[in-house]
């Protein structure tokens, strides 16, 4: 699956976040703050994700209506298996050790994460990370 440059998984995001077909205003009003672009900026982004398959766009009265075509579980399983193996040759370990030394994964975290894991491992031994 083709991954997105940041803008565009942020509309992504947006629109997921609406949890139904939503316009451009309501895409618009689930973005960050950093991101409240100009409308045109927005619809340059949604025809974009309409191009590559991502949204598809309906008229309803007089708005368009925009639907996400990919679920955002499977777009974000892809492009953080993309990410790992780029930036961390797949190394799951390394990453979270990245998080952790730069500060971005609390010890909290760390452990939650570890706990679900060994949950994973119990549940199902193909999983085993050893």
């Amino acid at each position: 699956m083709q991954t997105l440059p940041i803008s565009e998984e942020r509309v992504m995001c947006a629109l997921w976040d609406c949890g139904r077909a939503a316009t451009r205003r309501e895409i618009g009003a689930r973005l960050p703050a950093a991101c409240r672009w100009a409308d045109s900026t927005l619809l340059n982004f949604l025809m974009r994700l309409e191009k590559k398959r991502f949204v598809r766009s309906e008229r309803l009265g007089n708005k368009n209506v925009y639907t996400p075509l990919v679920r955002r579980e499977t777009y974000c399983g892809a492009a953080t298996a993309e990410h790992l193996e780029v930036l961390y040759n797949g190394d799951v370990r390394s990453l979270v050790k990245t998080l952790a030394d730069t500060g971005r994964l609390s010890y909290a975290k760390m452990e939650a994460l570890a706990r679900w894991l060994d949950a994973r491992v119990a549940e199902s031994p193909e999983y085993d990370y050893d």
